[in-house]
């Protein structure tokens, strides 16, 4: 067959200097023989600094991470590919588009051959960056969306579930009520526990019903001059039988001077509520809950305390989406919902909260702060998520 220096210079040239992937290329002792435009570029290494040096001298962690083997083989005539999948890169190269520690390549190694003999070998490295960083992120939404139809079929779950046991309580004392409607004591008791079991059916679907208001930006507040103390004061005398019956200890840290604020009443007595019940809920028989009232100048700030269960580093940021459930709830965590809530509240009244915990057994404290009057920019404004 009839060869073309020319042809094979042009070639030569092109790969040295036009096409858009690395190569390397050393004689059969390992010595670089070539290195080429787009590694001087990626790398920021002239080829005159690189040219002539033995392989794993200019790049020593080949054999630490026993990619020696590779150009063994490629010596001996085989040709050779890096998966990407199992090494991430041959050679350590800047990433300098997408903020990983290096270039996430394939590369083949192979032998150059004459006359039937390996005279040294090639290799030719592609950057795969922009791929894995695109898998990489479709692979992190698939995650975010089975999390989501999990923590969906669990919120189906829960609220079947809490939904069926007050049904259940209702049904049990009408059939008493019916066979046993002459006994006055029996009568009164069948209409205490469904009138209270009926309330706590109402409660769970009011709370579906405001993240339905809230995800679609219909919530509207009721803005008028609220005692704030007053008002935090009225939430705990409310909840202090519950604590009561838990064995729970309420310190009340309020602020004796009373002070009015623009808030929605029903809505602010609402995030007191949510609050001291999650607290309680997760508090243990003789723990404590604090409660604390704060006035600032340009704002005001309502802290619960308690001495319950704590709250994982990891479960913090989430706490506040809806259907999130921490890690070791034990199944008290409820339908997910109510932090949530409180959360779009509170920013709907201009304000902020924040959950600080130590860490698991160690409590956990909330802080509330909304400001005397609110923003107008922030009026219609409820988003969740």
């Amino acid at each position: 067959m009839l060869k073309n220096p020319q042809f094979d210079a042009s070639v030569v040239r092109w790969l040295d200097e036009y096409v858009p992937r690395g190569y390397i290329t050393t004689d059969a002792s390992l010595i670089i023989q070539g290195w080429n435009r787009w590694l001087e570029h990626k790398s920021g290494l002239a080829a005159q600094f690189v040219v002539g040096r033995p392989l794993f001298e200019a790049f020593p962690e080949l054999l630490s991470r026993q990619l020696d083997r590779l150009y063994r083989d490629a010596l001996s005539g085989q040709v050779v590919v890096m998966a990407h999948r199992f090494h991430k890169y041959l050679i350590r190269l800047p990433d300098q588009e997408f903020g990983l520690p290096e270039m996430q390549q394939t590369a083949s190694i192979g032998p150059l051959v004459h006359d039937d003999q390996v005279i040294g070998t090639i290799t030719a490295i592609d950057d795969v960056t922009e791929r894995v960083v695109h898998e990489n992120e479709l692979l992190a939404a698939r995650e975010e969306a089975d999390k989501a139809n999990a923590a969906k079929d669990r919120f189906i779950a829960v609220l079947s579930h809490d939904l069926r046991t007050p049904l259940t309580a209702i049904l049990g004392w009408a059939r008493v009520l019916a066979e046993r409607a002459a006994d006055p004591q029996i009568a009164k008791k069948a209409a205490e526990v469904i009138e209270r079991n009926v309330s706590v059916q109402l409660a769970l679907i009011e709370q579906v019903l405001d993240v339905s208001r809230m995800s679609s930006a219909k919530l509207e507040l009721e803005i008028e001059n609220v005692d704030v103390r007053e008002a935090v004061g009225s939430a705990l005398d409310s909840i202090e039988p519950i604590a009561q019956a838990k064995a729970i200890r309420i310190d009340r840290d309020l602020i004796e001077v009373p002070r009015t604020a623009a808030l929605d009443s029903k809505r602010f007595q609402q995030v007191i509520w949510n609050l001291i019940s999650n607290a309680l809920k997760f508090t243990p028989k003789g723990g404590c809950v604090r409660v604390g009232l704060e006035y600032h100048s340009d704002e005001f700030r309502l802290t619960v305390a308690d001495t319950g269960k704590g709250i994982s580093a990891d479960s913090l940021p989430h706490l506040f989406k809806p259907l999130f459930q921490a890690e070791g709830s034990g199944g008290q965590g409820g339908l997910g919902l109510g932090l949530a809530i409180v959360r779009t509240l509170v920013e709907l009244h201009g304000g902020s909260i924040r959950a600080e915990s130590p860490g698991p057994g160690l409590g956990a404290i909330f802080t509330v702060r909304i400001p005397w009057s609110r923003p107008q920019a922030r009026v219609e404004r409820a988003l969740v998520g």
